[in-house]
């Protein structure tokens, strides 16, 4: 997909110097891991997020190239609890957080969630949370992987980050996470087109 350049006064407002277009920011895991300004957590010292490639699997999100992937399978008989946590960012007005996954449990004892902060992840609120079989996320090991969405836009104005929350997970499968983005609504778009247009003019 072709990048955009945004304006330096850009970031200001929105929170973001360069998105794929029609987001404010995207993520798509291709360029190193973790991607610059992102955090891997691992609580508990048994195993973190890592790219799908590091397990030797495959991208089954629907993504292209490389995902986010934790494999508690491929840690074998311990408890995992990893967070990914994004960089930070300015909310925009009517923002949703959206991203493809594919996320498959064995017991369904372990969470899939993914939170947002507004205070520099001291504390987490709870956006999405997957929890047993019913909650599953694409095909076992295979595409069509899944899309998900959650409005942020509770918190427009706010300083924020997004966290991917993977716990209470011994010897399950998996989560895979890809093409990570903030779609702001419609006036804000208008704005991220504008400032590229003024870009391309200087």
């Amino acid at each position: 997909m072709r990048k955009i350049a945004l304006l330096a006064a850009l970031p200001l407002l929105l929170g973001s110097v360069a998105a794929e277009a029609g987001y404010l920011w995207y993520e798509d895991f291709n360029a190193g891991f973790p991607p610059t300004g992102w955090t891997v957590i691992d609580n508990t010292g048994n195993g973190a997020w890592q790219l799908n490639t590091f397990f030797g699997y495959a991208n089954w999100t629907g993504g292209d190239g490389t995902c986010a992937m934790v494999d508690s399978d491929g840690y074998g008989m311990v408890n995992l609890d990893t967070e990914l946590i994004s960089m930070s960012f300015v909310v925009p007005s009517g923002a949703t957080v959206e991203f493809d996954t594919n996320y498959m449990t064995y017991t369904g004892a372990d969470y899939a969630d993914t939170d947002i902060s507004i205070d520099g992840g001291s504390n987490w609120i709870n956006l999405l949370s997957w929890h047993g079989a019913a909650d599953e996320q694409g095909t076992f090991m295979g595409l069509p992987g899944a899309h998900a969405s959650a409005s942020i836009s509770a918190y427009a104005g706010e300083t924020a980050q997004i966290r991917f929350h993977y716990y209470n997970a011994n010897w399950e499968w998996y989560w895979q996470v890809d093409n990570v983005g903030v779609t702001p609504e419609p006036a804000s778009l208008l704005l991220l087109g504008l400032g590229g247009l003024l870009l391309r003019r200087r």
